[in-house]
């Protein structure tokens, strides 16, 4: 069985060679992701109506069982309520904050 693995031929490839694409700029930095950003801004457009999240949190009350109900709650508002940042990533803001305002200028003008 292994003998007739190794006399097997490989299957050709097909498209261009590994490491080269349609596009070799690439994606340009810093753009939107198409889809990702209308599924946000439709999703955005939901929550924002205060008639819309009621329901959400009406049909939440409606189930029976506690602690289901509070597991809901928590993942929903996991989705609008950024998690906190550990040690590393506050040091790392403090950071990226600091050299921002260095390079914009802000801090020059503290007398």
């Amino acid at each position: 069985m292994e003998k007739d693995k190794e006399n097997m031929p490989t299957p050709k490839r097909r498209g261009l060679p590994k490491g080269r694409t349609n596009n070799p700029n690439g994606r340009v930095k810093g753009s939107k992701n198409k889809i990702s950003y209308d599924v946000r801004k439709m999703i955005w457009e939901k929550v924002s109506d205060v008639n819309y999240v009621n329901t959400i949190f009406d049909d939440i009350d409606k189930v029976t069982e506690n602690d289901k109900r509070a597991k809901l709650k928590i993942e929903l508002v996991k989705l609008f309520v950024p998690r906190p940042l550990n040690n590393d990533e506050q040091k790392d803001k403090d950071f990226k904050s600091a050299v921002w305002k260095k390079l914009s200028g802000e801090g020059d003008n503290e007398d």
